[in-house]
């Protein structure tokens, strides 16, 4: 009963985010009522967190997850990052902060790598090659990853989408070409590396502290 319930609450908070980004329509892009991956992440993601995690954290891991798929998936389809998702994210990590599961001062240093540290390298990469790597999008999203992982964990995930969306850039181009002109969106890398980085953290405390010191 328990699993059927949690599985429930996951898929009505995936519907939600399915509904705000079709509401959104950023773009014109809409998720199509029979793409069901966002509400089958966000079950599986509440089951996950409510098994493993204490509440209130399993609560905001649940929101977070919910919110970087959807995030994903809208970047991945129309290279925008929906701001009102990011608030929510923002307003999520504050009811972390109140709660005490998310200590203030990690969360600022965490911004500190996940934003401010990636702002600066996009200035000086802009003043040298007049190109942009990272959007400012990214840098929202950086905001909320930063606050929600602390600052090591964001270096990870940092390390982790930067890797792993070189290593797609090569496939493809491997598939359609090399074109240096050739742009990923980086919005998915980024949720997939947060939401593992954290994943990874439960699992593996002791590499994680390792790590800190």
């Amino acid at each position: 009963m328990k699993i059927i319930l949690l599985l429930s609450c996951g898929f009505l908070l995936g519907f939600g985010i399915k509904q705000v980004v079709n509401w959104l329509g950023v773009d014109g892009f809409f998720i199509k009522k029979s793409n069901l991956l966002l509400e089958i992440i966000s079950s599986v993601s509440v089951l996950w967190a409510f098994e493993h995690l204490l509440f209130p954290e399993s609560l905001i891991f649940s929101i977070i997850v919910a919110l970087l798929t959807g995030i994903a998936i809208v970047d991945y389809n129309t290279f925008e990052i929906p701001l009102i998702l990011i608030i929510v994210g923002i307003l999520t990590i504050i009811l972390g902060i109140f709660t005490d599961i998310i200590a203030f001062v990690s969360a600022l240093w965490g911004i500190f790598v996940g934003a401010i540290i990636p702002l600066a390298l996009i200035g000086i990469l802009w003043v040298i090659t007049k190109r942009q790597g990272m959007g400012f999008g990214d840098i929202q999203m950086g905001i909320v990853l930063g606050a929600w992982l602390g600052p090591m964990r964001m270096a990870i995930t940092l390390f982790s989408a930067s890797v792993l969306s070189l290593l797609v850039w090569i496939g493809v181009s491997l598939i359609k070409g090399f074109d240096k002109d050739r742009a990923l969106p980086y919005g998915p890398f980024l949720s997939f590396a947060g939401i593992g980085t954290y994943i990874g953290s439960i699992y593996y405390p002791e590499f994680f502290h390792l790590l800190i010191i």
